[in-house]
């Protein structure tokens, strides 16, 4: 048996059965408890929604220009001015680089969407037959996604926002005009509208056939702007890239075309940045409601100290050291600390989930790229954060020592 826990326990016994008549006891215990519970719960709901929302910008960006790409050197994802072909060696062996889900081919133009009153300068997103439109499925609001096998089809999606603000619906012809050495007319109809609350791209972008895009370019068939390759969930986007980058350097021959590679934290470095920001902001709560907690425990265990003085004079009289009378209330404080991390952990994960499932706190997309506040639940990083609070709070609570120094055991037991 531990004496010190021993100790520990009947001096939290005692001062429970004192609280009847003398509060004190109780409520420092109480406010310690509180403390620790809610600085914990704020640390744990702050991690959830800064992954909640690196995941739903990941997700979101990811699925516009692919978490990596592969382009012509110098040019971006939507370049239509320096195309290359799609007839390259090591294009088998993308999908076998560890955390790559799948890649696929796209190619761009720029051109005007016209109605009567406006006109809107857009980039045509050319897609083949083999297109994932996973993501633009769950963000439809309107029609179908099109079908890009058979003929060349004249059908488009674009964002409910953009097709707003032209007038036009599901089912609508709009005419767009592409302008280079002489401007091409092109009808289309609006198959689907999407709804991915990424302004800039939302009202920037028109999904179509690729054939479309490769004739307007005047490209060959096997033409493309990029090849977008998707990572799992799991893939850190740079570690991802870095493969990606090794496998081109490595297994380029000199017949492939000249590439690089980019990705989606260089083509949106201000949505990135912002997240960066977001983790400051965690480490920064993180640090002090953990700073919060520990004083508001030492006041807690001041008090239990100030009503056991008599006890400590008596364990020193009989011979304990004060590294000894301190590790007894130490064990005191663990256990306040310990079930204020377990509660405060509890109401953390409950309000969590609300927030995951009802979606009950709404945000404006138009600030925040979200409808609500997105939550996602890191079982890891969450007993991280219990970890690092015990331990900083313990070290913290460590100052009472040398109040238990300079204890004298005559003068309390004289007092006494």
């Amino acid at each position: 048996m531990n004496v010190y826990r021993y100790i520990g326990g009947k001096i939290r016994q005692g001062s429970d059965k004192s609280s009847r008549n003398d509060r004190m006891g109780a409520v420092s215990t109480t406010i310690g408890f509180v403390s620790v519970a809610l600085s914990i719960a704020v640390i744990i709901i702050a991690i959830c929604v800064v992954l909640g929302f690196r995941k739903e910008i990941r997700s979101k960006t990811s699925a516009f220009m692919g978490s990596v790409a592969l382009v012509a050197p110098g040019q971006p994802p939507m370049n239509d001015r320096y195309p290359f072909t799609d007839s390259i060696s090591f294009l088998g062996r993308l999908d076998s680089i560890p955390g790559v889900a799948y890649h696929q081919r796209t190619a761009y133009c720029a051109g005007l969407l016209k109605t009567s009153d406006n006109i809107f300068g857009v980039h045509f997103k050319g897609v083949d037959s083999l297109y994932n439109f996973s993501f633009f499925q769950e963000n439809l609001t309107g029609g179908a996604v099109p079908q890009y096998s058979g003929r060349i089809s004249s059908d488009i999606m674009l964002a409910q926002r953009l097709a707003r603000q032209m007038g036009c619906d599901v089912g609508d012809q709009i005419t767009a005009y592409f302008i280079d050495d002489e401007v091409k007319v092109r009808k289309f109809t609006v198959r689907g509208m999407f709804d991915a609350q990424l302004e800039n791209l939302d009202n920037a972008l028109v999904i179509c056939d690729i054939r479309q895009v490769q004739r307007l370019n005047g490209w060959e068939i096997d033409e493309i702007s990029a090849i977008e390759i998707m990572l799992d969930d799991k893939t850190d986007i740079d570690t991802g890239h870095n493969r990606v980058s090794e496998l081109v350097y490595e297994e380029s021959l000199e017949e492939d075309p000249a590439l690089l590679t980019t990705s989606v934290k260089q083509q949106f470095p201000n949505l990135f940045d912002w997240l960066s920001l977001l983790d400051f902001n965690v480490v920064a709560i993180l640090l002090l409601m953990i700073v919060v907690a520990g004083f508001n425990m030492i006041s807690s265990l001041l008090i239990i100290l100030f009503r056991n003085i008599s006890s400590i004079g008596l364990l020193k009289a009989m011979g304990m050291t004060s590294s000894g009378v301190s590790k007894v209330f130490r064990h005191i404080a663990l256990n306040i600390v310990g079930k204020g991390l377990v509660a405060g952990t509890a109401l953390a994960v409950a309000l969590c989930a609300v927030q995951k499932w009802f979606k009950v706190i709404t945000l404006d997309p138009e600030n925040y790229f979200v409808k609500y506040v997105p939550i996602e639940f890191n079982v890891w990083y969450i007993l991280l954060a219990n970890v690092l609070s015990l331990v900083l709070i313990m070290l913290i609570l460590s100052l009472t020592s040398r109040f238990v120094a300079g204890v004298s055991p005559d003068k309390t037991m004289r007092a006494a």
